[in-house]
């Protein structure tokens, strides 16, 4: 027998707790650690003082999901050990704190084990600061959760045992993994060796779920097997298959019509190593394979891997690489080909607890970083295998959150759930009536009411140390790795009772009522967008004098590039095709950048960086490292400025700015800047001057009308040391402005 039943570990008070540990221990090696958390809490009964045997008790409870359980029996290990003998005790007690949802304790604890991490590039280091912005976002996102509708899917796709990795097949129906055994009256399960993971189907027809289908022994032999994926052109069937050792490769079959040839293991992909998950895509006449795997290479744990494949033949398998791979565990690829999206599963990343479910864009350079789903789509517990159909607004995912089916331990096994959103997303179906120029100025001085919306950072984020004037970061990661820092703001502030009172009042009145406010902003922005109109927003940067002018302007333009990130991501993306100039209804959003560096810091703030608690952990250093939305203009269609966000725009201090990234050096560049006519006639541009023979600049042909703008092209020949750079153009025209500087900033990197 691989496990006793319940009753018999309950019933057996005569056996002694070595007996005991015996048993539990043989548990362990067969897989059965629930079971094992059984035989090891009976021993305990016996000698609660044996650490070691604490310490087995505690893993046992992990890895059967029994949070409060591990937590407690960690915390006595961490207790009694210090560390000696179980250094990563504190981590797993902090990682099942916060799988219980417990996030102020976690918080502590998660604070603790970035203290103790002697080197801050350490896998501790960056899971601790990584969870710190975890609790952060969990309280907050909790406290405002997302409109979603969850369904937990019935009796008989779900069991009381785990149901995992759903996914649509070709004919429609629902096929998915399950693990499931029978069970005696009191919920334990009688023989783990009778039965093993399977693959099934089930569709669902009149409200109900149909009976699931085993697939054919092609399949579904006695190893064990999950995890359905099928070519795009529906030749093939591709699945996971694992061996008693723990050795799991992806198989292929020949797929007609749901006849299924016999499954052979793919070469050059496996070769000894955990090899699973497979996803298909196809594209450009040929399909992408996105799987997960431990093969060297990775960033550590499980990655996310991509190769090309035809058939059983694979080319060019290879990890992805940050920021989608992490030292942490990475899983459950599934992408999106409508909304080039990719979305996956992380341990790593800043979440809820446990596994989270992530989504990220690809972009031009590569994919963005992740973004967490959010609540309750995430939970304290794991959430997996995330998948989205855009046509829906609908999807699925795995959990064992609080909820699921579950007789050994409320957070035991896994279930499938299915969620869908009240409309589709980012898409303008309703016909949006006619707006008169009367409810449009309200919309504009509803949205004036808000501001000034103020937006803080700590110190020289995000992106620190960089001469960068965009980032990928949005501003909820930004204010959650904020948030994370207030224990480092009290410790600086020790035996300071009224430092720390204001830095508590700081953050509650300042740092979380900006962002609510935005978030109250960005309902109203939406809703006239969606009605037609054309708005602009100024924002303007400031920062602590702790840095030079010119970096302190390149750090304003780097938090303003995160409030744009945010707003791009938020309600999944609605606000894209205002940003974008994409929506259906003529709706348009730009930014006007303004940036402004130590020279409007307020004066008084320590600018010495011996003296941390003043420059940076003061409030008034605190209310410095900011940005502010000021204004709200409704922008006439005729004169709309067709800027690229990029751009900043400050006329009235006559400088429009341009930042052209990193390039190397040699590579001519060009940036085109729309010079406004904010005058009353009509205005031309007369000449330019630039600041060195390596730019030179184009003008327009043609006057331009009063609130018009014109096309400014200015050309660099990438001629210049590597490093930071800025160069201008000075323009001169025969109306207002009279004239304006048009600036190029970049980075320039060795040419190769």
């Amino acid at each position: 027998m691989l496990a006793m039943s319940g009753a018999c570990v309950i019933s057996t008070y005569s056996q002694s707790a070595a007996q005991f540990t015996i048993w539990g221990d043989n548990a362990v090696r067969m897989g059965d650690n629930y079971g094992a958390s059984r035989f090891y809490s009976e021993a305990l009964g016996q000698e609660s003082g044996r650490m070691e045997l604490q310490w087995k008790y505690a893993e046992a409870c992990r890895l059967s999901n029994q949070y409060p359980l591990a937590a407690a029996a960690y915390e006595k290990v961490q207790h009694k050990d210090n560390g000696r003998t179980h250094p990563e005790a504190q981590r797993w007690l902090a990682e099942m704190h916060l799988c219980a949802g417990n996030y102020d304790v976690a918080q502590k604890t998660w604070q603790k084990v970035k203290q103790h991490a002697k080197d801050s590039t350490s896998f501790d280091a960056r899971r601790a600061r990584n969870a710190l912005i975890g609790c952060a976002m969990a309280k907050r996102m909790m406290a405002d959760p997302e409109t979603v509708d969850i369904e937990h899917l019935p009796q008989p796709v779900n069991t009381y045992d785990s149901e995992f990795g759903e996914r649509i097949g070709p004919d429609s129906a629902l096929y998915f993994s399950s693990l499931r055994g029978e069970t005696n009256t009191e919920g334990e399960v009688q023989d783990t060796g009778a039965y093993h993971v399977i693959v099934l189907s089930s569709r669902e027809g009149a409200g109900k779920w149909n009976t699931p289908s085993r697939m054919p022994a092609q399949v579904n032999d006695l190893h064990e097997n999950a995890n359905s994926a099928w070519s795009t052109d529906q030749q093939w069937f591709y699945f996971t298959r694992c061996d008693r050792e723990g050795r799991c490769a992806i198989n292929a079959s020949a797929w007609n019509n749901g006849t299924l040839g016999e499954a052979q293991e793919i070469p050059g992909i496996n070769n000894g190593h955990i090899t699973t998950q497979p996803m298909v895509i196809g594209g450009n006449g040929h399909n992408t394979m996105y799987f997960a795997s431990d093969a060297p290479g990775g960033q550590g744990g499980m990655d996310i891997w991509v190769c090309d494949i035809s058939g059983t033949r694979i080319l060019n398998p290879r990890p992805m690489g940050p920021p989608i791979n992490t030292p942490g565990n990475e899983t459950c690829p599934f992408f999106d080909v409508d909304q080039r999206k990719l979305y996956f599963s992380s341990d790593f990343l800043p979440g809820f607890g446990g596994f989270d479910n992530f989504v990220c864009e690809t972009t031009p350079n590569g994919f963005a970083p992740p973004v967490n789903f959010g609540f309750p789509l995430n939970s304290p517990a794991n959430d997996l295998y995330p998948t989205f159909d855009r046509n829906n607004s609908t999807g699925y995912f795995t959990s064992n959150r609080i909820g699921s089916l579950a007789k050994k331990g409320e957070t035991c096994c896994n279930d499938i759930y299915r969620y869908s959103y009240p409309k589709a997303i980012a898409e303008l179906k309703d016909s949006i009536p006619h707006i008169t120029s009367e409810t449009a100025m309200k919309r504009i001085t509803s949205l004036r009411e808000k501001l000034p919306i103020r937006l803080y950072f700590h110190n020289d984020e995000p992106d620190p140390r960089t001469w960068d004037t965009l980032t990928s970061l949005d501003y909820a990661r930004t204010y959650d790795a904020y948030k994370a820092l207030v224990p480092d703001y009290h410790d600086a502030w020790k035996g300071n009772a009224s430092g720390t009172e204001a830095i508590d009042a700081f953050f509650r009145d300042q740092v979380d009522h900006g962002f609510a406010q935005l978030n109250d902003f960005i309902a109203l922005l939406e809703q006239a967008l969606k009605e037609g109109q054309r708005i602009e927003l100024q924002v303007r940067g400031f920062a602590s004098p702790l840095a030079k002018s010119d970096y302190n302007k390149n750090l304003s333009l780097r938090r303003i590039s995160s409030m744009i990130n945010y707003l791009r991501i938020v309600d999944r993306g609605s606000l894209i095709p205002y940003l974008e100039a994409k929506a259906t209804k003529g709706g348009r959003l730009t930014i006007r950048k303004s940036p402004f560096g130590e020279d409007e810091s307020a004066h008084g703030v320590s600018d010495e960086l011996k003296d941390l608690k003043g420059s940076v952990y003061s409030v008034g250093a605190s209310r410095e490292r900011r940005i502010e939305i000021e204004q709200v203009m409704l922008v006439d269609a005729d004169s709309m400025v067709e800027q690229v966000t990029s751009n900043v725009y400050d006329v009235l201090a006559g400088t429009i700015t341009q930042d052209l990234g990193s390039f190397p050096q040699l590579q001519p560049r060009e940036a085109v800047f729309m010079v406004r006519n904010t005058g009353h006639t009509r205005m031309s541009i007369l000449s330019a001057k630039a600041d060195c023979d390596c730019t030179a600049a184009q003008l327009p042909q043609r006057s331009i009308p009063p609130g018009g703008s014109g096309p400014v092209i200015v050309r660099f020949n990438g001629r210049a040391p590597e490093g930071p750079l800025q160069r201008g153009v000075t323009i001169t025209t025969d109306g207002d402005p009279a004239t304006l500087r048009l600036i190029i900033t970049g980075s320039l990197t060795h040419f190769e």
